[in-house]
């Protein structure tokens, strides 16, 4: 005859399926909750590849109080995809009920916030294949592999990210999203496997951002509004996964390059990350950002474009712990949106400062910044201009574009950009005439310029200007 199915366990509700647990050093402790219909000891059995984890066989985790079993799973170990095994026994060991989860992680998680950019608008063809180590925390409350287009706004539990708030509509809309999504492509996949690649930490991305959005809208006095501000859906989704974090990852701003939004961009950018360190504890969190990049359209914004890239360049040692790379050498996939493959250049540079930040990789360099301008000659013809940071030398050797130079509104001839052969952290420009004095130079003016210097691991060298030569 055979035996009644224990159902003393019902719906786990911690840790979730697929879900990362943010580690401290090389473990982490695992909160487990689940609904319980009996009273009696929680016992847990952890497996990875279908084998039990050496020191993780059956052992007694917590207990029920007859509607809610809880207990903690102490030092799981740095890495997954991990099945974990839960048994309600009562006190002679008789079975009650059964539950499992599959596909746990531990490792790091990074909260990706921001516009458009940071949720991925490139074309959906030659996206990052998915890495079973990179699991994402989706709009919907639900932890799954990570690929590409992360964000779907209609799923979302948080009201601030629907489109409407008609539920009927909200459901076909998200079916039409599901069915005729042509762009989504972003740079939080590549991130997560390079990050896995040169760590071994699995990743888990928690999905914030939303396109279009302005810091005005990321006010982090609209937190009391819970899922129906931006600051206070992130700030919930935080505290959904545990509430810990290893950092955060940031693409915005090209809704403040503006006349009226750009007088208050430093200071709202200040006090927004100072306000999200504050609300998840985490007083020295990581804060990786990009310098937004090119935008191909008229040129009357240019003056907004770059004032508010050149105010990034200068926030990184305010933010700290901060570093910024950026995308101004990056292709688009339309007027504003970084393209596929460019995403994928910039998940990679995202994850080098990463490496830096939060991992203490003293050996890497956070690229290219200007640090010195000076002419080697009396006619004022040579101009030197050395870069800090540089991972080994800059490239390319010969023909480097970007530079401008301008007196009084006129463009001055650059006859010669190349990176000096003898100090490869410092470009020369040749000029065809003596430079006047107070003159100015730029690297990467306008909105969708020509520029193309990098270092040796690829991390761009960003927009400036303009300096007073």
């Amino acid at each position: 005859m055979a035996q009644p199915v224990p159902v003393a366990l019902e719906t786990v509700l911690q840790p979730r399926q697929n879900a990362v647990i943010q580690r401290s050093g090389n473990a982490a402790h695992v909160g487990v909750q689940i609904e319980a219909t009996e009273k009696g000891r929680l016992f847990a059995r952890v497996k990875r590849d279908g084998s039990t984890l050496s020191k993780f066989d059956w052992r007694t985790i917590g207990q029920s109080n007859g509607t809610l079993a809880t207990g903690v799973i102490e030092s799981l170990p740095v890495g997954g995809e991990y099945t974990v095994e839960f048994e309600l026994r009562n006190f002679r060991g008789v079975v009650l009920g059964k539950a499992s989860v599959k596909g746990l992680l531990v490792g790091d998680l990074w909260m990706l916030g921001g516009q458009s950019n940071m949720d991925g608008y490139g074309k959906l063809v030659g996206t990052e294949t998915p890495s079973k180590h990179v699991h994402a925390f989706y709009f919907d409350d639900r932890w799954d592999l990570a690929a590409d287009p992360l964000c779907w706004y209609n799923e979302a539990v948080d009201s601030v990210h629907w489109f409407t708030a008609d539920p009927v509509e909200r459901a076909k809309a998200a079916k039409n999203d599901r069915i005729f999504r042509q762009q989504g492509a972003g740079l939080a996949v590549s991130f997560g496997k390079t990050m896995v690649k040169r760590t071994e930490v699995p990743i888990g991305l928690i999905v914030c951002s939303h396109g279009g959005t302005s810091m005005e809208q990321w006010d982090p006095g609209k937190l009391e509004l819970g899922g129906a501000s931006l600051y206070g859906s992130m700030i919930r989704r935080v505290q959904a996964v545990g509430g810990k974090v290893a950092g955060m990852l940031w693409y915005q701003g090209e809704s403040d390059a503006n006349k009226d939004a750009l007088p208050h961009f430093h200071n709202r950018m200040v006090n927004f990350v100072k306000a999200v360190r504050k609300d998840i504890g985490a007083p020295k969190m990581p804060f990786l950002y990009v310098q937004i990049g090119p935008f191909f359209t008229g040129g009357e914004i240019a003056p907004f474009w770059n004032g508010l890239q050149a105010d990034q360049l200068a926030q990184e040692k305010e933010l700290a712990p901060a570093l910024m790379t950026t995308a101004i050498d990056l292709g688009l996939d339309d007027a504003i949106h970084i393209s596929t493959q460019g995403q994928r250049r910039l998940g990679k540079r995202m994850a080098h400062l990463a490496e830096i930040l939060a991992h203490g990789r003293t050996s890497l360099r956070k690229g290219p910044r200007p640090a010195n301008i000076r002419f080697s000659d009396k006619n004022r013809t040579i101009l030197r201009v050395h870069y800090s940071d540089v991972n080994s030398e800059l490239y390319p050797k010969r023909d480097v574009r970007g530079f401008w130079a301008k007196f009084e509104g006129k463009d001055l001839a650059i006859l010669k950009q190349e990176v000096d052969l003898e100090k490869p952290d410092t470009v020369v420009l040749t000029f065809a005439e003596p430079v006047p004095k107070k003159a100015e130079l730029w690297y990467g003016i306008g909105v969708n310029p020509v520029v193309n210097l990098v270092d040796e691991a690829d991390m761009a060298a960003p927009m400036f200007g303009p300096v007073v030569i």
